[in-house]
């Protein structure tokens, strides 16, 4: 038996959109037992499994899978990337192979597209990637002079439909602004400078579109100026992701007193989570 502990991701970052994400202390728990089950070809984490020995040329085992998570789905989370990466995971382990994690990470970036969430998923922290033949990522943890806040609606948003309203294509000015706005919100998470960061947080790719799916977005926003905070939309939404510096004491109340809303909210305090994906 593989138990394999796998935790939530937040992407993008606002200007970072498709490039970088970042691990927190909210995960779902996958067992994996040697044993005959039935399970539907299409279930995420069986074909992540099974990607694994297809894809080393080794016949696929019987499996049984049981997940106990807390990541809810739809939800900007990185739901998928979990199924993913424990799936790759509990192969590599199974198979004996004994591949190393960047191995997981190519596999696991074949099978989802793009490594925003599972590299984070897989070593924790705050990561910037981008494919290149191979995937090449930097890793940096953040720092303790942040607090964070995720705001989970009772809605769902599907991913296919939050990527079918950003525009495939931009204006110069604005993706000069998304590259230098993200290289500074990396700069300043690992430094603590909230001011740097305040400052970068601004997104010209995927936000302005995006947040028009997403219900009582203009008034958390407008709590978050007021309250001294920033705020992105986590991976392709609906959560929100709210960061302030640790010391700020009004946040927190101010969002839990945030007024009539359209939808259900809850608000999670979260730790960013620097281990990753771990074996249990």
């Amino acid at each position: 038996m593989i138990i394999i502990k796998v935790p939530a991701t937040t992407a993008n970052i606002g200007p970072g959109y498709d490039s970088q994400g970042m691990a927190l202390k909210l995960y779902n728990v996958f067992k994996f037992t040697e044993e005959k089950s039935s399970i539907e070809e299409n279930n995420l984490i069986y074909k992540s499994f099974k990607y694994f020995y297809t894809r080393n040329n080794i016949s696929v085992p019987e499996v049984k899978i049981e997940v106990n998570g807390d990541v809810p789905l739809s939800r900007g989370l990185g739901s998928s990337a979990t199924c993913i990466v424990a799936g790759l995971m509990a192969a590599n382990e199974m198979s004996k192979l004994k591949l190393d994690k960047k191995e997981i990470l190519k596999y696991a970036t074949e099978i989802e597209g793009h490594p925003d969430n599972v590299a984070p998923a897989i070593y924790g922290g705050h990561i910037t990637s981008i494919v290149n033949e191979d995937v090449f990522f930097s890793r940096r943890e953040v720092s303790d002079n942040y607090k964070f806040y995720l705001l989970i609606p009772d809605f769902e948003l599907q991913t296919k439909v939050a990527r079918e309203v950003v525009k495939t294509e931009v204006k110069l000015s604005d993706a000069v602004s998304n590259i230098a706005r993200a290289t500074l919100v990396s700069d300043a998470l690992s430094s603590g400078d909230f001011k740097l960061l305040k400052g970068a947080a601004k997104d010209l790719l995927h936000e302005p579109y995006r947040k028009k799916l997403i219900s009582d977005y203009p008034i958390f926003e407008k709590i978050c100026k007021l309250n001294s905070a920033v705020m992105f939309i986590s991976g392709a939404g609906p959560s929100l992701l709210v960061i302030a510096e640790k010391e700020n004491s009004k946040i927190e109340q101010a969002l839990k007193n945030s007024g009539e809303k359209k939808a259900v909210w809850k608000a999670l305090k979260l730790e960013v989570s620097n281990e990753g994906a771990t074996i249990l």
